[in-house]
């Protein structure tokens, strides 16, 4: 799975993302936040360059939009030295990370990302280890949906009530980290084969 670079666009971004994506062997995809090709979920972790956030947001929308990403591995780099203890401490039970600083030097930036993204790949293999995401009945229920029925018409499929589709559409939307049907039919076209028990 992909590395996704988030920075606002400018020079400054586009720099520091041909000095990380040449200098660490992953394969990545740059963005700015927004306008990502896949929902989030797609990616192994999220490096976000923090630098122009954090002078265009206040620290408070700062914390709720890292706090609103839905990723178990979000890493912070080039931040302001001085927002590092507020965002640590409020952000610490979303899986945000604080890699390096601003004030940090090329190969200290590159060090810490690189051993901070292995541990990502580790984390990912050992999830992948230890069992599917998705319950069996989810994966037919996520199955009915990329046919674009309705959520009467897969509940008389699968003999369910309508009530208990929309639980489990609930329930896998959460999962996977998607917010609309469009989006969990296009995970599932990437993932429920591998995916199914």
């Amino acid at each position: 799975m992909p590395v996704l670079f988030f920075s606002s666009p400018g020079l400054q971004g586009e720099l520091l993302f041909s000095l990380i994506s040449e200098s660490l062997p992953f394969e990545w995809e740059k963005s700015e936040i927004g306008k990502q090709r896949n929902c989030l979920q797609h990616y192994s972790a999220i490096v976000l360059d923090t630098w122009q956030m954090a002078s265009k947001f206040e620290s408070g929308k700062l914390i709720k939009f890292l706090q609103g990403l839905n990723h178990p591995k979000i890493l912070l780099i080039n931040y302001p030295s001085e927002v590092s203890g507020r965002v640590s401490s409020q952000t610490k039970n979303h899986k945000v990370q604080l890699v390096c600083d601003a004030s940090a030097d090329r190969d200290c930036l590159v060090k810490k990302l690189n051993y901070a993204l292995q541990n990502a790949e580790r984390d990912n293999l050992d999830n992948q280890q230890s069992g599917p995401l998705l319950t069996r009945r989810e994966q037919e229920i996520l199955a009915e949906l990329t046919t674009g029925e309705p959520n009467s018409a897969i509940a008389t499929k699968l003999h369910l009530s309508e009530h208990t589709v929309k639980n489990h559409m609930y329930n896998i939307f959460r999962k996977i980290g998607v917010k609309n049907r469009l989006q969990a039919s296009n995970w599932a076209k990437l993932h429920l084969q591998a995916e199914r028990i």
